[in-house]
């Protein structure tokens, strides 16, 4: 045991130095820093016993840099991450671990926090019909890195109180894929199977969502994305269909680095929108439960794998010239400070829904360059039946533009497009 615990606070002391250093220590809600400092934060309580002022100020470090966190998810008020729900889950699984050990071990209740509240609606409204796949928006596999279940079953116990939480755990863990891509890695699988045990509350009996079974619209204001058909069985009635059009790192986020009303945040150096991808008026189509328009998840930054608009010939093409698609494109990671890209945002319009109908739009120009010298790239989607959907683009430029191509690609990850009988 002593060979642990040396163990343990040795590692303890490197995070608590790497913490001053790495990107990970100053890039708030950003899926490094909650698990780096849940890490630190469990050494310290572990060890706090035989090494009280050394563990003492690696907990005081670790609620600072949390508290900032836990402060700027309360402006998140649609419980959704930039980062996706692949990374979303990878974020979410330490913030609610903090959530856990900030009111036990220091008596801070974060429960009411707005974030936390309408965290519930970022598995169910995303999650396709068959509970087995999420819409893939930002770097992604095919649905959860770490858990959700541990999330949920956390949310029934002390936020929701309602039985929903533990209703879709159930779910997911009931449809969970055998084997295949969408199979969990052995480095996710195990690792929320604790804290899973410990918050299940059995006094709370799953009951689904009062609107389950029926397809709904369902939109993250702050993320800016709508989803439609989430949260269903896997039938053959059952479709689904996703928009996005939203500001670069979420509204709240771009509004504070635009806005600073806070002096501790340092523009965009304070966090880290590298997962998302260049993909405003992006959509996937999955008629009657068959992926048809996808997302092409974890890869290059590259607009046409977004199902969004390029165009040509662009006097800034950075790659695949002439063409240019959205701002921060062709890296690895999405460029989000340098030029332009720190002001890449989308924004939808409207949504509808009569019947098996509905209708969303978005407008992206502030997501292209502004030497396109575009006026408006404004994207509108009609779902006509669970078979058929509508995609109008309607596009306005200045007379000086120095564009005379557009190109619309739609990606498929599965099949090639074609018509496959179900």
């Amino acid at each position: 045991r002593h060979k642990y615990l040396v163990k343990i606070q040795t590692v303890c002391e490197e995070m608590y130095e790497y913490s001053k250093l790495r990107s990970w220590g100053k890039q708030l809600l950003h899926n490094h820093q909650p698990t780096n400092m849940m890490g630190i934060l469990t050494g310290a309580l572990v060890s706090g016993l035989y090494q009280e002022s050394q563990a003492n100020l690696w907990k005081q470090v670790v609620v600072d840099v949390m508290e900032k966190n836990m402060f700027l998810l309360n402006h998140i008020v649609d419980g959704a991450l930039d980062e996706g729900v692949a990374y979303g889950s990878y974020t979410s699984k330490s913030i609610v671990q903090y959530v856990f050990l900030a009111q036990r071990h220091f008596g801070i209740n974060h429960h009411e926090n707005n974030w936390l509240k309408m965290h519930f609606w970022f598995y169910y409204a995303t999650v396709l019909p068959g509970f087995q796949r999420t819409v893939g928006i930002a770097d992604s596999n095919y649905n959860w890195f770490y858990g959700p279940e541990s999330q949920l079953v956390f949310l029934d116990k002390f936020v929701l109180k309602n039985g929903e939480g533990n209703w879709l755990a159930q779910q997911i863990r009931k449809h969970r894929p055998k084997d295949g891509p969408m199979t969990q890695a052995n480095s996710q699988r195990y690792c929320t199977l604790h804290t899973e045990y410990i918050w299940y509350d059995p006094s709370l009996t799953p009951r689904p969502p009062s609107e389950y079974e029926t397809a709904k619209i369902h939109v993250f204001p702050n993320w800016g994305v709508l989803t439609y058909g989430a949260g269903l069985p896997n039938n053959q009635a059952n479709t689904f269909l996703s928009f996005k059009s939203g500001k670069l790192g979420g509204r709240a986020v771009y509004d504070i680095v635009h806005f600073q009303p806070y002096s501790w945040i340092d523009g965009w150096r304070s966090f880290n929108p590298g997962h998302e991808h260049p993909d405003q008026n992006s959509f996937t189509f999955a008629p009657n439960g068959q992926v048809f328009v996808s997302e092409a998840l974890y890869g290059p930054k590259l607009s046409y794998l977004n199902n969004v608009l390029a165009f040509a010939p662009s006097p800034t093409s950075q790659c695949n010239e002439p063409w240019e698609g959205q701002l921060g494109e062709c890296g690895h990671w999405l460029k989000y400070i340098s030029g332009e890209a720190g002001e890449a945002a989308g924004e939808i319009i409207s949504s509808s829904q009569h019947g098996e109908m509905m209708f969303t739009s978005g407008e992206a120009v502030s997501a292209y360059s502004s030497a396109m010298k575009l006026k408006s790239v404004y994207r509108a989607l009609v779902l006509i039946n669970p078979q058929t959907l509508l995609v109008v683009d309607h596009i306005e430029k200045y007379e000086d533009s120095p564009l005379s191509s557009v190109s619309a690609i739609f990606h498929n990850l599965d099949l090639d497009f074609k018509y496959v009988p179900y």
